[in-house]
Formats: structure tokens, C-alpha cells, sequence
């Protein structure tokens, strides 16, 4: 009976949460109404709850500088939030695989949003960070980016370095604007949960609220951004 019961408890979770996505992906679709067929979601895409948390923060806060680094869904949704709301913004999508690059790329130029995001192959190099030799974007495709008001990380993959996205903000950080948020998917993972830990210690300027999507999303602004509405970093919720 008791292993009944736990089969019937996860089986509602599994149930719970495809509604919570299927309900996100329609409300993604009513607020931007798109004309093509758009990157379905998988198991390696951002999910359609943190696309809708993505596009809601779009219309809101309206940013022109987004930094996208691992291209992809995330990518075509966020340039046709761009067009739709009129914002004279521009994305820079970072990849490091081509293949996945080019097949985003051409997507964009199917759907007529060339102007709103560039896509660019960089592959992964050694950084050094504090000492440390790690793998991160070649920097050369990051060059020209400053002042940006929004980035969203879902790369690399985490299966390909131990903490792989912990770079992100030791590289990122003198690219962003003051009042920029950062957005980290795939926050429930032991990984992304150790990443977070080490930023908001390392870099005590910066704190982060967990938001509890699918896959967890962890976002970070600086403290005297968010003075007024709680400044604690909140530990991410356990996968």
C-alpha cells in the first residue's frame, strides 16, 4: 500500500507540473502572437515556465541589451518579445556548438528577426578565474558587449565540466549594466545550487531569489538594486 501511495503522489507531481507548462506555454502564445512554428521544448531547452518569467521581465522592464548565452528557445522567444513590444533592444546569443548556432540562426532569419538577435559561435577555451583554469566562451565574442541589462545563462551544458556555468559572473559581471538581473536555469541542480552559493559569497554585491520552475531558476541582482524588496539570498529548493 505505502508503495501505491508514493506511485499515486509522484504520478500527481508529473501531472501537476505538465499542466503548469502546458498552461505557460498558452499563456506564452496569447501574449505573443507568433506566425511561425517555434523551438519545441525538450529536456535540454529552457522550460515554458521560465520562457513566460523571460518574457514577462521583457515587457516589464523593457530592456535594449540582452545577453543569451546558450542559444536556442530562450533566443527566438526573447527577440519576438522584442519586436511585438517594440523595443529597440538587441540580443547576443553565445553558443558553442555551430551546428546548434546555425540551426538558431536560421530560425531567426525564417521568422524575420535577424536585427533583434546575433548569434555567435564561440567555442569553450581555458579562463583563468582567481587562479583557477576553467572553460568558458572564447571572450573574443564578448568583446564588444557592455552595459547589459539582462542575461540569461543556460550554458554550458552541465555535463560537459564540472561547474560549468559558475564563469558566467566572474566574466560577466563588468558587462552588466547596474541594475542588471541575471537569470540561471537548470537552478535545482546540485551544480547550479553550488554555482549560486559560491557567487553570492564570492561576490557579496550580488544576491539571489530562487524561483520554483520546473528545472529552478536562480535570479541574481545587485543588493542596492533590490534594497527595498529583501536583499537575503535564499537557498535554491532541493531538485
Amino acid at each position: 500500500m505505502d508503495d501505491i501511495l508514493r506511485e499515486i503522489a509522484d504520478l500527481r507531481e508529473v501531472m501537476t507540473n505538465r499542466f503548469r507548462q502546458v498552461e505557460a506555454l498558452t499563456n506564452l502564445y496569447a501574449i505573443i502572437p507568433v506566425k511561425h512554428a517555434m523551438p519545441q521544448p525538450t529536456k535540454w531547452t529552457a522550460s515554458p515556465d521560465l520562457l513566460l518569467f523571460l518574457i514577462s521581465h521583457i515587457q516589464e522592464r523593457r530592456p535594449v541589451s540582452i545577453l543569451d548565452i546558450g542559444s536556442g528557445a530562450t533566443t527566438v522567444w526573447m527577440a519576438n518579445a522584442l519586436r511585438h513590444f517594440e523595443i529597440p533592444g538587441k540580443i547576443i546569443s553565445i553558443d558553442h556548438d555551430k551546428n546548434f548556432g546555425a540551426v538558431t540562426a536560421a530560425t531567426l532569419t525564417q521568422q524575420g528577426l535577424d536585427t533583434y538577435a546575433d548569434v555567435r559561435i564561440a567555442p569553450l577555451v581555458e579562463v583563468d578565474i582567481k587562479g583557477e583554469r576553467r572553460h568558458w566562451y572564447d571572450p573574443k565574442q564578448l568583446e564588444d558587449v557592455e552595459n547589459c541589462e539582462m542575461a540569461v545563462i543556460d550554458g554550458p551544458p552541465g555535463f560537459m565540466h564540472p561547474l560549468s556555468r559558475y564563469p558566467a559572473l566572474p566574466m560577466l559581471e563588468s558587462k552588466l549594466s547596474s541594475d542588471a538581473r541575471i537569470f540561471l536555469d537548470d537552478a535545482s541542480r546540485p551544480d547550479e545550487r553550488e554555482i549560486v552559493e559560491r557567487w553570492c559569497r564570492e561576490y557579496p554585491d550580488w544576491s539571489s531569489d530562487f524561483i520554483d520552475h520546473e528545472k529552478g531558476t536562480a535570479v541574481l541582482a545587485r543588493r542596492t538594486v533590490i534594497a527595498g524588496r529583501g536583499t537575503g539570498h535564499r537557498d535554491p529548493a532541493p531538485a
